[in-house]
């Protein structure tokens, strides 16, 4: 059966979404930051979080379709691509998360079809593809930029105004920010306070996809633009300072010609 993270926007808007899919006769239960879904007639659980994320367990490609159709109204900024990660889960008496080489894909077995497991485990893998989301835009970034310092180093300038730059910096800071003010990354989520049996699976989902890590990596690559862009500002005041100076000289030096036509005459 399929198991699918799927981040499409910034954000959802929790108490609206509870009440339309109550109103469409599902089952809801809202936690920490999330909704709990489910159809009585229908199989599969639906895990919604507040930060834009989603993951579905034992959905059809369709239904899952229907349901980003469904949460459209009810996003704040969608994002311009849509990250999604598909898993293969099972039942069996033990709990594990594994990659499957020769099918190239991960394997999620589960001990029992318990929601609150499910709900551990969806955790890890919503913060999984929120950090794909925002791994994916800095690639990015990095990319449409990276030509900047070989056009310095050959050209001894570049075609970037100040105020651009100055904006860049802006939103390196914010994607800074939100990742290291985030306490979902940087702590275990407040669910796990009240279900502290549970924390483990949220940990072995945390460990296996490399959650700690990758925050550390995209720390790093924000580093590396925050540098770039530093070094790019530095350039442009260097260029607004020799401005300045040649402007002062050439003031500097009108002053003198008009006291000397004033002394010839």
């Amino acid at each position: 059966m399929r198991c699918v993270a799927i981040c499409p926007t910034e954000s959802y808007k929790l108490t609206a979404l509870s009440n339309f899919f109550r109103n469409q006769g599902y089952l809801v239960k809202q936690f920490r930051k999330v909704l709990h879904l489910s159809h009585p007639k229908k199989s599969g659980d639906i895990f919604i979080f507040s930060y834009g994320c989603l993951v579905t367990w034992g959905l059809k490609k369709f239904e899952e379709n229907k349901l980003l159709k469904q949460l459209e109204p009810f996003s704040i900024n969608l994002l311009p691509q849509i990250e999604m990660a598909t898993a293969i889960f099972r039942y069996d008496n033990y709990t594990e998360m594994a990659f499957h080489e020769r099918f190239n894909v991960d394997v999620i077995v589960l001990e029992s079809d318990s929601m609150q497991l499910k709900l551990a485990l969806s955790y890890g893998l919503a913060q999984s593809i929120q950090l794909e989301s925002y791994e994916s835009a800095i690639q990015k970034t990095i990319e449409s930029n990276a030509h900047f310092p070989e056009q310095l180093a050959k050209q001894g300038k570049i075609d970037l105004p100040q105020r651009e730059i100055s904006k860049r910096m802006g939103q390196i800071f914010l994607a800074r920010s939100y990742i290291n003010l985030n306490s979902e990354y940087l702590a275990e989520p407040e669910f796990f306070w009240e279900h502290p049996a549970l924390v483990d699976y949220y940990n072995m989902s945390e460990k296996f996809l490399d959650i700690p890590r990758r925050v550390s990596a995209l720390n790093q690559k924000l580093d590396v633009l925050n540098e770039l862009f530093q070094m790019l500002n530095g350039q442009l005041q260097h260029r607004h300072s020799n401005m300045l100076e040649m402007t002062i000289i050439i003031l500097i030096l009108i002053e003198i010609f008009i006291s000397l036509i004033t002394m010839w005459h």
